[in-house]
């Protein structure tokens, strides 16, 4: 078993990785997987949670090298955040266990 972050996969969850698992980082990469740059305040409205309760999972997905992030110190003083591609292979596989479990609850697996 690897550490948190880095592909840790929890016993009988075929294959899911329990980092990615968390609804919030969940929520963020999904929103960032379609998308190139995504704006702080769009995570963070369409989430519906805290700046400080974001910061705190970006900050946890940018230490396991998922996200990245860029501050543009304009007058705008805007965050924009995307997917690394460490982290987006991180959460297609994440896709791929979770639909393999899916498929098993419906009968397919």
């Amino acid at each position: 078993m690897t550490q948190l972050g880095t592909g840790s996969v929890a016993p009988g969850t075929g294959g899911l990785d329990e980092f990615v698992h968390t609804p919030a980082r969940l929520a963020i990469l999904s929103l960032l997987a379609p998308a190139d740059w995504v704006a702080f305040s769009f995570l963070r409205e369409t989430i519906a949670t805290s700046d400080s309760a974001l910061s705190k999972q970006l900050r946890a997905l940018e230490e396991a090298g998922y996200v990245e992030s860029f501050k543009d110190r304009s007058a705008r003083r805007s965050t924009s955040v995307r997917l690394t591609a460490h982290g987006r292979s991180a959460f297609e596989t994440y896709l791929d266990a979770l639909e393999q479990l899916v498929a098993r609850a419906r009968g397919a697996g």
